[in-house]
């Protein structure tokens, strides 16, 4: 059976958890979009593996219209969170993947019962997410040729990458990493676009590049320039 605590942590470091808490409410909102895609006999196998605490999410899902394609399960779970569509795919992709690893003979469950299962739980770093596999963006974002992404570097406080990525790593005393990722989350929900968020010894780690794309685009520059002032607001030593 999986482990409560391992499933969540996971889940949540993949995806950029600002806690365990938001961890834990993206955990249950895809748990239970996903069992309204079973029958309920595989509703049943995926119940049986998951610790007591997060089975209730499954039986939620059981009377819930399952949805029919990637794009439908992707803005089901952004709805019941609230959150725009490429943050809600990045958990939705960190759940699958974590449950499938933690538990391999689910993985072809997953492959035969949800629309576009094998994609939807790819690992994150792994694969070009299709064009549509997110609620759509208010804003069209504009792919950007090397020379604009050089240009715009010079502007932005420790950033490099190139067309595919774009990193900054924030040194912060430990009690000024939760304020940020707050910050950050809040830029994040303005802009209807999520940054990668990754804890190390290091510091913070950000990338941001359109999952769509699989490219950076002026999306991700306005992106990183909110970054940077929320680091500046919050206060760092990177």
């Amino acid at each position: 059976m999986i482990q409560y605590a391992t499933f969540v942590k996971t889940v949540g470091d993949q995806a950029g958890a600002t806690d365990t808490e938001e961890a834990r409410h993206a955990v249950e909102a895809v748990l239970a979009v996903v069992a309204a895609a079973l029958d309920p006999t595989d509703r049943e196998r995926l119940a049986a593996v998951l610790p007591g605490s997060l089975r209730g999410a499954a039986e939620v899902g059981a009377g819930s219209s399952p949805p029919g394609s990637a794009t439908e399960l992707v803005s089901a779970v952004g709805a019941v969170l609230g959150w725009p569509g490429e943050r809600a795919r990045f958990f939705v992709q960190a759940t699958l993947s974590t449950l499938a690893d933690l538990e391999p003979e689910l993985a072809d469950l997953l492959d035969r019962r949800l629309p576009d299962g094998a994609e939807l739980r790819a690992p994150l770093d792994q694969g070009v997410p299709p064009r549509g596999s997110g609620v759509p963006t208010d804003l069209s974002p504009r792919l950007l040729e090397r020379d604009e992404i050089d240009r715009a570097l010079t502007a932005l406080e420790g950033w490099d990458g190139d067309e595919h990525r774009l990193r900054r790593i924030v040194g912060l005393p430990p009690d000024r990493v939760t304020p940020l990722r707050n910050a950050v989350a809040r830029a994040e929900r303005d802009l209807n676009h999520h940054a990668r968020v990754e804890q190390g010894p290091d510091g913070v780690t950000f990338v941001v590049w359109t999952h769509s794309l699989d490219r950076v685009t002026d999306m991700d520059i306005e992106l990183a320039r909110r970054i940077d002032a929320a680091v500046t607001a919050v206060g760092s030593s990177g």
